[in-house]
């Protein structure tokens, strides 16, 4: 009898466990979907149990608990199918007039969609009294007057079993609902740092175009169409920027042969025009071509990225030097600042996203620059001595075959 119980128990949570499965995985988001897989679970459950259990009498209410979910959810014409269902199963087990269960079926879901009484309390209620007067009125070789305590037993084990199904199943929608709470919450965290992404690297592009404006002189042509030359490379970056919205949770790099030292005689230029001038910038940049695949707004970016952190950390009397060479099929860049530098505990967290020591930083700097040069297959590392400075070291793998 036990493992008769225990089969039926599955045939009927079995069903409504791949429910709850569904709704994790699924992208359904409208409830009138969620509700059609959830009665296909109960008809499910019905005919599991029904078609392939061997259910014993004092099991017989577990046939029942498909129909106690759809009254519990509201599902009236569910409800109806299932006790039609349920009483012509029912009435050949207990050999009873299909009439009574029929008649007992209507009262109870009438009784749970119109009066106030706990859905678990109308239906032992209306159970008990309806065996009660089969054993009086109506009996069998199955319900008669001398079962009755036996017939109490039973209708207070299922009181208890439907009160379990009830909590256990508000458990797991409760479990379901906090799952797809999780998922938005960590899809918008994406969203967010992807727009902290944006907003950090557009200042770089902005400043440059703000500095070119500001030594724009229309009477000079030769200058000016320098500049707008210029700036509309940065307007180009920036715009290239703003399509990360579109594509929140994958950085897209798209690589191609070029020079790494037309690169950074690029970026030497353009640092020149956004530091300040208490700081001195060397450089010494080969003119020897040197070819990587890469992106060339990518990684302009990070050397940009770069140099602008030097320029906050450094107070005084600044240094920023950009150094540059080969070694084993790689290109080390160096960039090393006289900055206030960084501790033992800042040194180990930098890259770490929305970790800043910036008044108004976001921490994703750094972040977003490391994305890129693995993309790259490359590395950045930051060594660092607070009152010392720090020096960013940057390696690119080269293309051997262009080189």
């Amino acid at each position: 009898m036990i493992t008769s119980v225990f089969l039926n128990v599955i045939y009927l949570l079995f069903p409504l466990s791949c429910y709850f499965i569904y709704l994790v995985y699924s992208k359904a988001t409208f409830e009138k979907e969620k509700m059609i897989f959830f009665d296909l679970a109960l008809f499910s459950s019905f005919y599991l149990c029904s078609r392939f259990g061997k259910i014993p009498l004092i099991s017989c209410f577990l046939i029942n608990i498909p129909l106690l979910l759809s009254m519990y959810k509201r599902r009236t014409i569910t409800s109806v199918i299932l006790s039609i269902g349920i009483a012509l199963f029912l009435s050949k087990i207990y050999d009873v007039n299909l009439l009574l269960f029929l008649i007992q079926y209507t009262i109870i879901i009438i009784m749970c969609n119109f009066s106030k009484l706990k859905i678990i309390n109308v239906f032992v209620l209306c159970k008990t009294i309806f065996g009660i007067l089969i054993s009086i009125f109506l009996p069998n070789d199955i319900i008669n007057v001398k079962v009755l305590g036996y017939l109490f037993i039973i209708l207070i084990a299922m009181y208890f079993t439907f009160e379990f199904i009830i909590t256990f199943y508000d458990k797991m929608e409760t479990i379901v609902k906090m799952y797809n709470s999780l998922k938005v919450i960590t899809k918008e965290k994406k969203l967010y740092e992807s727009l902290f992404k944006i907003t950090h690297e557009i200042k770089n592009p902005l400043a440059v175009c703000k500095g070119y404006l500001e030594m724009f002189d229309i009477n000079d042509p030769s200058k000016a169409n320098k500049y707008v030359s210029i700036i509309d490379q940065e307007i180009d970056r920036t715009l290239l920027l703003l399509k990360d919205f579109s594509n929140v949770s994958k950085l897209k790099i798209e690589k191609n042969l070029m020079d790494i030292n037309l690169l950074l005689e690029d970026v030497c230029d353009e640092a020149n025009i956004i530091l300040k001038d208490n700081i001195k910038f060397t450089y010494k940049v080969p003119s020897e071509e040197i070819y990587i695949n890469g992106d060339y707004n990518r990684l302009k970016q990070v050397f940009l990225n770069v140099i602008k952190n030097a320029k906050e950390a450094i107070k005084e009397n600044g240094l920023i030097e950009l150094g540059v060479k080969k070694n084993k099929g790689k290109y080390i860049i160096t960039i090393k600042d006289n900055g206030v530098g960084m501790d033992k505990e800042t040194s180990k967290k930098i890259g770490t996203a929305f970790y800043t020591t910036k008044k108004n930083g976001t921490g994703l700097g750094v972040c977003f620059s490391r994305e890129i040069v693995e993309k790259h297959n490359g590395t950045i590392e930051y060594f660092s001595k607070q009152g010392k400075g720090t020096m960013v070291k940057i390696i690119l793998p080269i293309n051997k075959t262009s080189n």
